[in-house]
């Protein structure tokens, strides 16, 4: 790391360290310039976020849609850190349990991003329920013999490419001793009551990523800590917003964005690109949410213009938890017989909703494709 990169008011200080310099963040929260245009993309981003919850209050079946979401956001933050599974694994290893590449550390984020909302109903958000969605994050995958669900005990570093020693880093978070502190003030800052929600999420972002206090898996657990703070604030009841489709497009800018705040305090260029990213994404989950349930209800509407079975009906409905779909699945949601199960396919395979995609004779796998294109949703190339 160069220390001549640092400039005099750089939020922090470096402070030597082995055969490098690390950087200690200064506490939260910085001193702010919101200027005329910063508080446009504030206002524009918390209108989007209200409109977004306005969709989420208004679902019919809630547990259903938000599945995609939570999903997209699991796939694209995994991605971000160099997973190659799609949304259409996900699906797929959900429905078979095939576990094929890496698609468990997208599974373990889901799993992750799932426990910490139901912790949030009797934690605050605080370290302790930051180490334990990390501990589920990290469970059987790469980096899982880093101590997940601990602290770090050691120096780290962010290289400029895979294996590059310390002397080559990119950036040098603080040393264990200094992190301790960082960590404690970092948790005082998320009770932070006198800023803008969407304004404290993207200074804590930030921090989190500056202090990187676990040995891996710090990005996936900096992502998460946004979703997370905003339901806390009751800015989203429905955890819709996929943040890391913005980040994983923005690619190299997302990291030098960061990088930037630490060598130069340019909390203003942090700042805007975040509050846009949450603008666009927000915009694009109200999109999509209205896209799936003109789809449902284009479904249903065939299905009854077809005089197609109850079960059908039930059947197309657990599409949108998950496109994928066999006959035993079928019978075990819909608690009915098997054939009860195959018959509703079969109504389904009429109207062109589902298609069988194995070719096999037995332990047939259907897709509804149409479902899982609405799904992708409008931001993400897959």
């Amino acid at each position: 790391m160069d220390p001549a990169s640092f400039v005099a008011n750089a939020p922090g200080r470096l402070v030597a360290h082995d055969r490098n310099v690390a950087f200690v963040p200064a506490p939260l929260p910085p001193p702010l310039d919101l200027s005329p245009e910063l508080i446009i993309d504030l206002s524009k981003a918390a209108g989007c976020i209200g409109l977004l919850a306005g969709t989420g209050r208004n679902l019919q079946n809630p547990t259903l849609l938000i599945g995609p979401y939570l999903r997209r956001e699991a796939v694209l933050s995994s991605r971000i850190e160099g997973t190659m599974s799609t949304l259409a694994d996900l699906y797929e290893d959900e429905a078979t349990g095939s576990a094929r590449g890496d698609v468990r550390e997208v599974r373990n984020y889901l799993t992750a991003h799932e426990y910490g909302l139901e912790a949030l109903k009797k934690l605050p958000l605080c370290l302790r329920l930051l180490r334990e969605v990390h501990e589920r994050l990290m469970q059987g995958v790469r980096g899982h013999e880093r101590h997940p669900g601990s602290f770090r005990s050691y120096q780290n570093w962010i290289g400029r490419g895979p294996g590059a020693p310390i002397e080559e880093a990119r950036y040098v978070p603080p040393p264990v001793n200094e992190m301790q502190t960082a960590l404690s003030d970092f948790e005082n800052f998320l009770h932070d009551e006198t800023l803008p929600p969407l304004i404290v999420a993207a200074l804590a972002h930030y921090q989190f990523e500056a202090i990187h206090p676990f040995g891996d898996g710090n990005g996936r657990v900096g992502r998460l800590l946004i979703s997370l703070l905003l339901h806390e604030r009751g800015l989203l009841p429905q955890p819709l917003l996929y943040i890391s489709a913005y980040f994983e497009r923005s690619g190299a800018e997302y990291y030098d964005r960061l990088l930037r705040v630490s060598t130069h305090g340019d909390w203003h260029g942090w700042l805007t690109y975040f509050l846009k990213g949450v603008a666009i994404q927000a915009q694009a989950a109200v999109d999509d949410a209205e896209r799936l349930l003109d789809l449902q209800a284009r479904y249903h509407d065939l299905l009854s213009k077809a005089r197609a079975r109850q079960a059908a009906h039930q059947l197309v409905d657990q599409l949108f938890a998950n496109p994928y779909i066999a006959a035993p699945r079928a019978a075990k949601v819909l608690k009915v017989s098997a054939p009860t199960a195959r018959a509703a396919i079969r109504d389904l395979e009429a109207q062109g909703i589902l298609r069988e995609v194995t070719g096999r004779k037995w332990g047939r796998l259907f897709l509804a494709g149409a479902v899982l294109q609405a799904a992708r949703g409008s931001t993400e190339d897959e």
